[in-house]
C-alpha cells in the first residue's frame, strides 16, 4: 500500500515538474513573427505612401472593416 502510494506521489510530482517546465519555456519564448507583423499593422501610423487598405491587404490579404 506504501508502495503504490510512493510511486503515485512520485509520478505526480514529475508530472507537475514537466507542465511547469514547459509552461515556463514557452511563456519565455519570443512570440511567432506574424504576431509582430499584424501588431505593426493595426498600428500602422497613416504615411502618404501606403494607404490603411493597401496595408491590409499586404498584410492581412484582406480589408478588414473595423476603423
Amino acid at each position: 500500500m506504501i508502495q503504490r502510494l510512493l510511486n503515485v506521489v512520485v509520478a505526480f510530482t514529475f508530472f507537475i515538474l514537466g507542465m511547469t517546465l514547459a509552461y515556463y519555456k514557452q511563456f519565455m519564448a519570443d512570440p511567432p513573427e506574424h504576431y509582430a507583423i499584424h501588431c505593426r499593422a493595426l498600428n500602422y501610423t497613416d504615411k502618404e505612401c501606403y494607404t490603411k487598405s493597401d496595408v491590409e491587404l499586404i498584410v492581412f490579404g484582406k480589408i478588414l472593416d473595423n476603423d
